[in-house]
């Protein structure tokens, strides 16, 4: 099996990773704090898009500064006990590099803690994992790096992480630097490709350069000679034409045609455009007659997306898509001019950020209809409300319902609405533990016990010389 290209031309220092030159000097300021000894913070957030170097960038740290690393990934589980086995064990122990030789703290020998997709833990399986990030960012003797997509979704749960980390924001890889990389690369691999296939690659990476390397293996690897035409083969596999790229040949645009072929690129649901389309149509359409038609437009395409949930038939998405890309371009009187910025629908933005409260808030029914023998349905909707009330009220109410129900921290958390590692959560886990631990039982006193005698009832003396009869007795 071949090399993976994006592992073989990996950067082997910090002088060899692309684009975002700022942030690459910080990272380098960063690490010199710790080899002097005084770093004013000791992890740092590397946030931004996936495939724009942040790993990459991490690992050619630990390379320029001849640090060991200690890395959990997404594979990896990411709970408390596994967060304080790995991570945290290993920034306060000693360790070897990956050629055996030891490392010791105590001459400086430093090891980078890297945590990936640390804003991608939750559920069940990861109980616990913030509160273990924020005490390995309060506590740790080594550098820490948490590489991240969205640092919202990470700083939201704990205001420690927001605190006490540098924030650093990388980039997407600007076009002319994907270009002189990707050349690089074919010239090493005695590739030679067209300036169109460039173009195509690069266009359909979107700033992702791990996207971009793999595209160029997937051309170039056993056809050292390629075409123009190969560049068509990734125009083929890959969704081309963006949302924003349709959103402007329906709303800006008045060729329905046009729309339509734009439409069918683009590899997205009915009712996923229909979303768009309601996000920015008051954008583009100022007529209110041309306002009203189209969203009369929108309204037809969400009742036969409707039919097809209640109906199962799927027949109905060529009508719903008919209303929204034909229905709604032809809506206006006369084409738009101008330039407008469309907007990512909010609806979505909104569901992704709540999916982590909302799979709480499920937990926590779902363990109440446990205890109440309902659906978890009914006591989200009907229980969980006066349980949040009686919990925020009640001292006692709470250390009982946190072990009866053995709630976690998060979930703790999520009741009274406090981030996980408020000084009232950590508090109140502390007292439902000691009401967990058994109470001493008072000492007895041993008393000797006086064992009485059974009194046995006194024989009568038999009469000698004949024979006792019954009455005697």
């Amino acid at each position: 099996m071949a090399d993976d290209w994006t592992e073989l031309y990996r950067p082997q220092g910090l002088s060899e990773v692309v684009g975002n030159p700022k942030v690459i000097k910080d990272l380098h300021k960063w690490a010199l704090s710790w080899e002097e000894g005084r770093p004013e913070f000791r992890a740092v957030v590397l946030m931004g898009p996936p495939g724009v170097g942040k790993t990459s960038a991490a690992l050619a740290l630990a390379k320029d500064f001849n640090w060991g690393v200690v890395e959990m990934n997404a594979s990896d589980q990411r709970n408390a006990d596994a967060i304080k086995k790995v991570a945290i064990r290993g920034s306060r122990s000693e360790t070897f590099t990956d050629e055996g030789e030891f490392l010791s703290s105590k001459d400086g020998r430093l090891k980078l803690i890297i945590l990936d997709e640390a804003d991608n833990i939750f559920g069940r399986e990861d109980s616990g994992g913030i509160p273990a990030i924020a005490e390995l960012v309060a506590k740790t003797q080594q550098p820490v790096i948490l590489i991240v997509n969205d640092f919202y979704e990470l700083s939201r749960k704990s205001s420690a992480i927001k605190n006490n980390t540098l924030q650093l924001k990388v980039s997407k890889v600007q076009a002319a630097t994907m270009r002189n990389v990707l050349r690089r690369i074919a010239l090493d691999q005695g590739l030679e490709v067209p300036q169109r296939v460039f173009e195509t690659i690069i266009e359909n990476s979107n700033g992702d350069m791990r996207a971009a390397v793999r595209d160029l293996q997937a051309v170039g690897e056993g056809n050292a000679t390629m075409g123009e035409d190969d560049a068509f083969v990734l125009e083929s596999r890959m969704s081309v034409r963006s949302m924003y790229d349709l959103m402007r040949d329906i709303l800006h645009e008045s060729d329905v045609r046009r729309a339509r072929r734009t439409q069918w690129d683009v590899d997205e649901t009915p009712e996923h455009i229909m979303m768009w389309l309601d996000e920015n149509v008051p954008l583009e359409y100022k007529d209110p007659e041309d306002l009203q038609r189209a969203y009369h437009h929108l309204s037809r395409s969400s009742t036969f997306l409707a039919r097809v949930t209640r109906r199962q038939y799927y027949g109905f998405w060529s009508y719903a898509n008919d209303h929204n890309v034909i229905g709604v371009c032809s809506a206006k009187s006369r084409a738009n001019r101008g330039w407008v910025q469309y907007r990512f629908p909010s609806y979505i933005m909104k569901m992704s950020r709540s999916k982590a409260f909302r799979n709480m808030r499920s937990g926590v029914a779902s363990k109440i209809s446990e205890h109440t023998h309902t659906s978890t349905r009914r006591s989200a909707q009907d229980v969980l409300p006066y349980l949040v009330q009686m919990f925020k009220a009640d001292h006692e109410f709470r250390v009982s319902m946190i072990n009866t129900m053995h709630l976690s921290i998060e979930e703790v958390a999520f009741v009274l609405d406090k981030k996980i590692d408020s000084a009232e959560v950590k508090k109140l886990m502390l007292e439902s533990e000691k009401a967990k631990a058994p109470k001493e039982q008072p000492v007895k006193t041993m008393v000797p016990r006086v064992e009485e005698k059974e009194e046995k009832p006194e024989k009568r003396p038999e009469p000698k010389g004949k024979q006792a009869s019954l009455f005697e007795y």
